[in-house]
Order: structure tokens, then sequence, then C-alpha cells
């Protein structure tokens, strides 16, 4: 994406503005598969409930439900098995990888 910014004498410069994390693409956890089949009402009690369950901010939740497929970041396995638990599934269903 490119930006212009003007200068004091009214010329241009084209400048690089870079996103910090690319929210499309396969990801690493159905996080956002099991949070998009909620209602509204179960979805906005998750946002409340879920992040004191795992004893993690709402912030943290957010960015381990965009780990894309192909990136070194993984949840903590505690931290995984609450969110299985909370979800109703299968212990080890929240990866997306092939085992």
């Amino acid at each position: 994406m490119k930006k212009l910014v003007a200068n004091k004498n009214n010329t241009t410069n084209k400048t690089v503005v870079r996103k910090v994390q690319d929210k499309t693409g396969p990801k690493k956890f159905k996080l956002l598969e099991l949070t998009n089949n909620l209602t509204h009402s179960a979805y906005k009690a998750m946002r409340r409930d879920l992040p004191k369950l795992i004893g993690k901010c709402i912030n943290t939740l957010d960015n381990y439900s965009y780990i894309s497929i192909d990136s070194n970041e993984d949840i903590p396995y505690h931290v995984a098995l609450k969110i299985e638990k909370y979800f109703g599934i299968q212990p080890g269903s929240l990866s997306n990888l092939p085992i």
C-alpha cells in the first residue's frame, strides 16, 4: 500500500505502509469458526467469560484467533485445553493442522 506524503515545498514522497498482521488466509486454530457459529448473546458471554477462564486478556484471545497456519506462534497447551472444554469439543480438535 502506498501513501503520499506532502513535504513543506509541496513535493510528494511515496512511503510504504506495512500491515502489522495479515488477517486473511488459513488459520492454525478453529477459534474463528467456533466463535462465528455462536449466537449474538452466546458470543457476548464468550467474550466476557473465556478470557477470565484462561487467565488472558481479550486482546490475547483475538491474537490467538488470527494465528496463521505457517506461523511459529502457538497457543499454550493448558490454554488450548480450557478453550476446547469451554466450546465442548474433543481435546486436540482445536487445531487445523494435520496430525
